[in-house]
């Protein structure tokens, strides 16, 4: 949970810090779609190549349905949005976007994790 809320409040520090929201505030519709094709797909690389060896280090196995899954159930979420309800708990959208992250990767977690059994 927490590297998942991590991980969206660290692209949302790096978005609000200023550089890359200036330069997507400027860019034309052809730079836009190679963020989109080019941009996007390294962002989500480098997300999984994070979240990997952080979940390593909490002890977390297996950890590739968490990273691959993980993802995947925070897009849902945010397409659904099941957080919408919950923005005015918080002082910006990004936080509300953190815990939604936080109950995707959690839940994955839960659901993928096993158990040593027996020593």
């Amino acid at each position: 949970m927490v590297v998942g809320a991590g991980l969206v409040l660290g692209w949302t520090w790096a978005y609000e810090s200023g550089w890359l929201k200036s330069w997507l505030d400027n860019t034309s519709m052809s730079a836009f779609l190679v963020l989109v094709l080019v941009g996007l797909p390294l962002a989500l690389v480098l997300s999984l190549v994070l979240a990997g060896p952080l979940l390593r280090v909490f002890g977390v196995r297996p950890v590739w349905p968490i990273i691959l899954l993980g993802p995947v159930l925070l897009g849902l979420g945010l397409y659904f949005k099941v957080h919408e309800p919950f923005l005015n708990l918080f002082a910006n959208r990004h936080h509300a976007e953190a815990l939604l992250a936080a109950v995707a990767y959690g839940l994955v977690g839960l659901f993928t994790f096993k158990r040593s059994v027996g020593r």
